[in-house]
């Protein structure tokens, strides 16, 4: 796994700290970030503030397929109506985020803005020692993030933006948008199911629900939802007190799944890949969007319509651009590989976050897109047959051609990726390059 980061994107005035009843977290100031203050309030109910960052900090620090360095940098956006923390395990297989309301605050007021943040293990003792009667408030400012409360001391160094943090963006995103609502249980209910994974191993497992009884086997069963690498749902466990609701959800077709913890000021978020070894930034859901050339005159102008919008609905954007909302969609899904935008489950809609953007890097940080362009290039991908929409083509490869076929209910190609992983990590170069030759006929 590459541990190359983004290094230019990041300006930081000072090393943060804690310092007189102030927790102070270095910002990284963006373009558009003109704006002071983007967030002061007080929180609520900073014990459960404090337990749902806890999680977020543990997933971020751990590696759940390898042990490796784990990287401990968060990302903190405060948007009018939302304050979301959010961050990848450091096998990239995990992604967490915690999502507070305006139920969380009290005499709040609101902004927007992005920075990065690292939870060091003394700033994570300190958010552990916060209690139901402190008076704590957060704040989120162009130079600062703090939280005030307790007298500790805590330095934090910068650490870079990790590259494969930004492509893991773009494609929990477009899981996320697939993500189906399975089950919802009171905590209580799966306070058993938490302990039971401990021993049901790392590989694919299936949510049974039988009236009371919620268990997880490793066979699949009519109705059941997999669950690859179970195990890592133990890292809700310290929630359990404080939830309201806990709900799982699914995408069928990838495999991947989700847990959502919701509380009294706020939601946790916990997706999933579809196996322990699998890092989100090494899928592909993304690139067939992304080998469209539409969006690439709609980017802009979708961008410039962003505005930090905690809802961003596809159809709308498309009303406003007048363009069709496939092509909105697909704009939305470039912005995401570089970072600017992420998708909500429970609203269903996407929302605004500022990240280094570079429009013309998207391509160059996917090398199955960059791979299938010089097939294109070469001339040698050849429309055998067409049959309305549906399509058989040849294509160049290593040493034999291959054979593609494009159809509305799935894509396929005779190469050995395919065959291995049958679509379920995004399409092959083969048939990116495939469909790059029946854009440029169409």
């Amino acid at each position: 796994m590459s541990t190359s980061s983004i290094e230019h994107a990041y300006r930081y005035p000072f090393a943060s700290s804690v310092v007189n009843r102030r927790w102070v977290m270095a910002a990284s100031s963006g373009p558009s970030l003109d704006e002071n203050t983007f967030f002061d309030g007080r929180l609520v109910r900073p014990d459960i503030t404090a337990r749902l960052l806890l999680v977020l900090s543990q997933v971020v620090r751990t590696h759940f397929f390898d042990a490796r360095p784990p990287q401990m940098d968060p990302i903190a956006t405060s948007s009018p109506s939302m304050v979301r923390f959010e961050g990848f395990s450091g096998c990239c297989g995990a992604y967490a985020r915690v999502d507070l309301d305006q139920r969380a605050f009290s005499q709040a007021a609101q902004t927007f803005g992005t920075t990065n943040v690292d939870f060091n293990p003394p700033m994570i003792a300190h958010l552990a020692r916060i209690s139901r009667s402190d008076d704590t408030s957060l704040a989120i400012t162009l130079d600062s993030v703090s939280i005030e409360t307790g007298s500790t001391k805590t330095i934090e160094r910068k650490v870079a933006m990790p590259k494969r943090w930004v492509k893991g963006l773009s494609e929990v995103q477009a899981y996320q948008s697939r993500l189906a609502r399975c089950h919802s249980f009171r905590p209580a209910a799966i306070a058993p199911l938490l302990q039971s994974v401990t021993r049901c191993g790392s590989g694919l497992q299936h949510l049974v629900v039988r009236g009371n009884s919620i268990r997880l086997s490793p066979r699949a069963q009519t109705g059941a939802m997999a669950i690859g690498g179970a195990e890592r749902l133990r890292v809700i466990s310290p929630l359990l007190p404080i939830a309201d609701e806990i709900s799982f959800w699914s995408d069928a077709d990838s495999q991947t799944s989700a847990v959502t913890v919701d509380t009294m000021v706020g939601r946790l978020w916990l997706v999933l890949s579809p196996a322990m070894h699998r890092g989100f930034s090494g899928e592909g859901q993304v690139l067939t969007a992304l080998a469209e050339n539409e969006w690439q005159g709609l980017v802009d102008d979708l961008y410039d319509l962003l505005g930090w919008q905690s809802q961003l609905d596809p159809a709308e954007l498309a009303a406003r651009l007048g363009c069709r909302t496939e092509q909105a969609r697909d704009a939305l899904f470039a912005l995401s590989a570089r970072g600017l935008a992420g998708f909500d489950a429970q609203s269903g809609y996407y929302f605004h976050r500022e990240l280094p953007f570079d429009v013309d890097a998207i391509e160059k940080d996917q090398p199955r897109l960059r791979a299938a362009r010089k097939l294109f290039e070469s001339d040698g991908v050849t429309i055998l047959r067409q049959d309305g929409d549906r399509y058989d083509i040849e294509v160049p490869g290593s040493g034999t051609n291959q054979f593609v076929r494009l159809r509305p209910e799935g894509d396929r190609c005779s190469c050995i990726w395919f065959s291995r992983h049958q679509g379920q990590r995004g399409p092959c170069k083969h048939v990116l390059a495939a469909r790059l030759m029946v854009e440029e006929k169409v």
